[in-house]
C-alpha cells in the first residue's frame, strides 16, 4: 500500500552553500516549504575533520546531503 508522506520535513545539509553552485542550490530549496535548508561555514565545521562530521550529522539528523564544496 503507497502511502504519501504527509507533513515529512526533508533536511538537507548543503555543504559549499556560500559558492556559486552551493548558493544557487540553496536558492531553489529554500522555494520547497518541505525542506529545512541545514548550512554551516567552515569556521565551524571541518569537512576534513570526520569526528566533527559524526558529531554534526548525529545532532541534526539529516536527511540528504548535497556537497558543492571545493577548495579553490
Amino acid at each position: 500500500m503507497y502511502r504519501e508522506r504527509v507533513n515529512k520535513v526533508t533536511k538537507i545539509f548543503v555543504a559549499g552553500h556560500n559558492g556559486m553552485v552551493g548558493s544557487a542550490i540553496c536558492r531553489q530549496l529554500k522555494l520547497d516549504s518541505s525542506v529545512e535548508l541545514i548550512t554551516i561555514n567552515r569556521n565551524e565545521l571541518d569537512l576534513i575533520n570526520q569526528t566533527e562530521v559524526d558529531s554534526f550529522f548525529s545532532k541534526n539528523n539529516i536527511d540528504e546531503v548535497y556537497l558543492a564544496a571545493a577548495k579553490v
